[in-house]
Formats: C-alpha cells, sequence, structure tokens
C-alpha cells in the first residue's frame, strides 16, 4: 500500500487542464499540467523560484517535464532551465530559434546537448499534441521574424486549446510581432491571454486584443520593478476593453483549471 499526503493527492492527475502562471517576480514562466498529468513548463524566469514553483505542483515522485518552451533568450525567461533540466528528465525543447552569447543561454544549450534532449525550433506549421485533447498551436516566430534584432519579437507564441478553452502564450512580443502575427491569419482567439512583454506599452496594442478577445489576462510582472511594468496606459486600453487583469505582483502564482 502506497500512502500520499493530502497535497500529494490534490496533485493527481484529475482529469482537467490545469495552468498556473508563475509569480517569479520580474520575469515570465508558467506550468501546464494535462488531464493525464504531462507538463509543459513555459520560461524559466529571473531566478532559481521555478524549481520552488515546480516542487510545489508537482508530486515529490514526479521527476519528469515533458516539454521544456523557451521563448526567447532574455534571462528574465531562463535563468532557471539549465538547472530544471539537470533536475528533471526533460522530454524535449521548444527553442525560438534566435541567435544569442547569453551566459544562461549558453547553459541551456550545454545541458540539452549534454543530456541529448530532443530539441526543436519553433514552427508554426507544427502543431504539438499532447495528448488527452491538449493541443499547443505554435503560431511565431515566423522565418522573417527569427533574427529579429529585437528578440522580444522572436518570442515562440503557442496556443494551448482544449476543449472549448483556449490560452495564448505571448512572450514578449511587441506591437511589431503583435501586428505581423495577426497578418498570418493565425488564430489567436483566445479566453485567456498571457499579456505580452509584461503589460509594457510597447505590446498590447488595441488591434491585438480586439482580435484575441480573452476574457481575462494574466500580467507577469514584478513589484516596483524598474521598468515601470505593467504600463499604466496598457492598463487602461485593457480596462476600457472590459478585459479583467490580474497580475502576478498583486495576487502571486495565478492558476486556473479547465
Amino acid at each position: 500500500m502506497v500512502l500520499l499526503a493530502l497535497h500529494e493527492l490534490t496533485l493527481l492527475p484529475d482529469g482537467k487542464l490545469h495552468v498556473h502562471f508563475l509569480d517569479v517576480g520580474q520575469g515570465d514562466s508558467a506550468l501546464l499540467i494535462t488531464p493525464s498529468g504531462k507538463q509543459v513548463l513555459v520560461d524559466g524566469g529571473p531566478d532559481m523560484s521555478v524549481l520552488e514553483h515546480l516542487g510545489k505542483y508537482m508530486p515529490f515522485f514526479d521527476r519528469s517535464i515533458d516539454l521544456v518552451v523557451l521563448t526567447h533568450p532574455h534571462t528574465d525567461h531562463l535563468v532557471a532551465l539549465p538547472e530544471v533540466t539537470r533536475r528533471y528528465r526533460v522530454g524535449h525543447v521548444l527553442l525560438a530559434g534566435t541567435s544569442t552569447d547569453v551566459s544562461h543561454y549558453l547553459a541551456l544549450l550545454h545541458e540539452i546537448q549534454e543530456q541529448q534532449i530532443p530539441v526543436s525550433i519553433a514552427d508554426p506549421m507544427a502543431d504539438i499534441d499532447l495528448g488527452d485533447g491538449v493541443i499547443l498551436d505554435v503560431l511565431w516566430p515566423i522565418n522573417s521574424f527569427r533574427n529579429d534584432k529585437n528578440l522580444n519579437n522572436t518570442s515562440v507564441v503557442v496556443r494551448a486549446l482544449f476543449a472549448d478553452q483556449s490560452i495564448l502564450l505571448t512572450g514578449d512580443i511587441e506591437q511589431e510581432a503583435e501586428d505581423a502575427l495577426l497578418e498570418t491569419g493565425a488564430d489567436v482567439r483566445s479566453r485567456v491571454l498571457k499579456a505580452p512583454h509584461h503589460g509594457s506599452r510597447t505590446s498590447s496594442s488595441q488591434q491585438f486584443l480586439l482580435v484575441v478577445n480573452p476574457d481575462q489576462a494574466i500580467i507577469s510582472v514584478g513589484e516596483e520593478n524598474s521598468f515601470g511594468h505593467p504600463d499604466p496606459w496598457t492598463l487602461e486600453r485593457y480596462s476600457s476593453l472590459g478585459i479583467p487583469t490580474h497580475e502576478t505582483r498583486k495576487e502571486g502564482t495565478v492558476s486556473m483549471e479547465f
């Protein structure tokens, strides 16, 4: 007989899709857990706090993560990922395909090679089937943006689909990429939007928000950050469109289940 603590029992697969927008301060990280218990980690935050979150939302005996997605190689999205690949058996890594000499990114590439983790470059023509009816629809980047000097605009954008629910994870794309994404004709309509670039002034254009038409938006942001995120004008734009926002600096980790 195997006895599990009540906390561990609540972490076992329950037939629902769970999404946790992790409170990592001024950075980004989200954990998706499929109805059968597969895990997808999107970005790794600006420090090692992601490891604590994984311990909270994954059973202690589960030392594997099926997919790690790095939207783009900025440090506020990737610091914990090299250590994640050392502590967990990572099944696959999805990258934007951009080049940079950021030390944490080079460390991640080293671990991928050292551990022979399968890696793919995000391709808007290739969706990812996670089973249980959960699909990751890869929307961005397109080739013409893959080497953009603004790494934010190279961010991997994925739309998670389950039943009649959809969650749009946008990395740090700014308005130029938002506009180009809409021009591709991709279906970006989503019930939940992870606000691009921490709610910055250069993202979340009115046209983008009108097309996505989310029921709510999550802003991953740190307290008293030096960037002034989220921008007051951007918050006003969400408000004027009737889109409620949830900020991790105010609410902590924002968790949803579908």
